[in-house]
């Protein structure tokens, strides 16, 4: 009887070693981009040539403005089963949101519960510490030669109505610089 029991002991036990060491094969690493990102910067891709000199300029999350409102923080988290969890803290009431990720290639999409959207980004970086997210966006902004031209004097003299002519739509790619928490 004890024989049978060790016997059994035995199996079980070299059932489980191979069991556990055909699970570790058989899973992939988690993609690169599981991890918690927070918001660092944004930079300005893809500008037409008379915007040329904010292209690439790595702009502070109190710099940009959506709505008027700018972010206070923006951290995204990725993981490994395909879900996310999102928080951006802003001056009024915060915004939290879950949904599924998926990477593809160069795109990443967010598919939201909270929201019923989903949002698709280029992947414009993909290292250890940083994650760079793309979108096609449209901004406000002056020409370079204006802009060039400008002083605080000659503005101050315009009307509200003079100075907003100033500015033009301009299509762009928005990056958020994300970086590894």
């Amino acid at each position: 009887m004890k024989r049978k029991l060790l016997a059994f002991g035995m199996i079980l036990s070299f059932g489980l070693m191979i069991s556990c060491g055909d699970d570790d094969s058989d899973s992939a690493p988690p993609p690169h981009e599981v991890g918690d990102w927070d918001l660092d910067s944004y930079l300005l891709l893809n500008l037409p040539s008379d915007y040329a000199s904010r292209e690439g300029q790595i702009q502070q999350l109190n710099e940009i403005t959506f709505n008027g409102v700018a972010f206070e923080s923006y951290t995204l988290n990725l993981m490994a089963n395909g879900t996310y969890t999102r928080r951006i803290e802003l001056p009024g009431p915060n915004v939290n949101d879950n949904g599924t990720w998926e990477a593809d290639d160069d795109e990443l999409t967010l598919v939201s519960e909270d929201f019923d959207d989903s949002e698709d980004f280029e992947i414009e970086r993909n290292q250890d510490d940083q994650l760079w997210l793309s979108v096609a966006s449209q901004f406000l902004l002056i020409r370079d030669a204006v802009a060039d031209t400008l002083t605080q004097e000659y503005v101050s003299t315009l009307s509200e109505e003079e100075f907003d002519a100033l500015f033009d739509v301009v299509s762009l790619d928005l990056v958020y610089a994300f970086e590894r928490e």
